[in-house]
């Protein structure tokens, strides 16, 4: 399933957070070492740290996935305060409230994402407010620091609603959509299959609320059933100053690494310089990757690459026992179709140790075998 988290425009990203702090900023959840002290209040009655948040997520019965997200966010919203308070990171502590609030919030956000089957997730422009804001520290400018210091390094579009006069983005709120990495763009091939709303308590003058949008691929019919389906990269690039014997290497390489398939073609490029295009498949994951290998490891400079859908047949392997020997057979699959083919690598490992053309170890193993 896709998601189309829509940000409408007068809506914005507050996950609910505030409601029981009124008017209280969330701010008021993360406090410096000292603030304690001074108050004489035992540490561990009333704050947790990040290290302690971390361990009780690591010693929860969450998957590994809401673990990993959640002290993400915990771990980036830290970070973000420590640099907006100028202190270290261990010395930031969240209320007990605010924390078990928080911890809740968090982890509930990561738990719903897991079992709705969210693989992207797609957003219009953010909605912030305007003006400046009270908290426990005194007056802050919205966007609030914490969430300037968190928008580093994104490119979360944000716009600014002038007549609203409060924050409308949290720094939870924001951390959680940076942990989701949302496309700004709006999807195509999507069919809208539920629809949902958060709504905000504060008054803001206007409506106050986030949709969100559950949506499925139009296109691949059998993504839900089968998972033979799915999308990857194609990267295309045309090396015309590297030798043949380099070429060699790097499609090893290239396959060392883990992309899916390389293929080299002869062409005639500018200045009619016999070339070798370079195409390759990886996985979306690897993108990256890639094109610091690409960019590394060749002489090229920039290349192309597009999304591209394959349908693939699911492959299992068994090993059986023949009269020349151990041998992997690959079967595969597709709705009722199947094939049997045997492993190469094997096949030519068997022509070797009986000294026979490769060709003739086909011919007995798939008669011997009936395939």
């Amino acid at each position: 399933h896709e998601h189309d988290h829509h940000h409408e425009h007068d809506h914005h990203h507050e996950h609910d957070h505030h409601h029981e702090y009124d008017h209280h900023h969330e701010h008021d959840h993360y406090h410096e070492h000292d603030h304690y002290h001074e108050h004489g209040h035992h540490h561990h009655d009333d704050v947790r740290g990040l290290q302690e948040i971390i361990e009780i997520f690591e010693n929860s019965s969450v998957s590994d996935f809401v673990k990993e997200k959640s002290i993400e966010v915990f771990r980036d919203i830290a970070r973000a305060e420590s640099a907006v308070h100028q202190v270290p990171i261990e010395q930031i502590h969240f209320h007990e409230v605010g924390a078990i609030d928080s911890i809740v919030d968090i982890a509930s956000f990561f738990i719903l994402f897991e079992n709705l089957g969210i693989t992207k997730v797609y957003s219009a422009p953010l909605v912030e407010g305007s003006g400046t804001i009270k908290v426990a520290h005194g007056v802050m400018p919205v966007p609030v620091p914490a969430v300037m210091q968190l928008r580093k390094g994104t490119s979360i579009l944000i716009h600014q609603d002038f007549d609203i006069k409060t924050e409308l983005i949290t720094p939870t709120g924001i951390a959680l959509l940076k942990a989701i990495h949302p496309d700004f763009t709006v999807p195509e091939n999507l069919e809208i299959t539920s629809v949902g709303y958060g709504f905000g308590k504060r008054d803001t003058g206007k409506f106050n609320a986030l949709r969100g949008s559950l949506c499925q691929p139009t296109t691949h019919s059998f993504k839900e059933v089968h998972q033979l389906d799915d999308d990857i990269y194609q990267i295309d690039t045309t090396i015309d100053d590297q030798t043949p014997e380099q070429m060699g290497y790097l499609m090893d390489f290239l396959y060392e690494k883990g992309a899916l398939d390389v293929t080299y073609f002869s062409v005639l490029a500018k200045k009619n310089r016999p070339a070798i295009h370079v195409t390759l498949l990886i996985s979306l994951t690897q993108l990256e990757e890639f094109t610091n290998i690409l960019f590394e490891q060749t002489s090229t400079i920039g290349f192309r690459y597009q999304k591209i859908s394959r349908k693939v047949m699911k492959r299992t392997f068994q090993e059986v026992e023949t009269s020349l020997g151990m041998i992997r057979l690959k079967q595969n699959t597709y709705q009722n179709i199947s094939k049997t083919t045997l492993e190469y690598e094997d096949c030519a490992r068997l022509a070797k140790e009986h000294q026979l053309p490769i060709g003739k170890v086909y011919q007995l193993l798939e008669k011997e075998l009936l395939i």
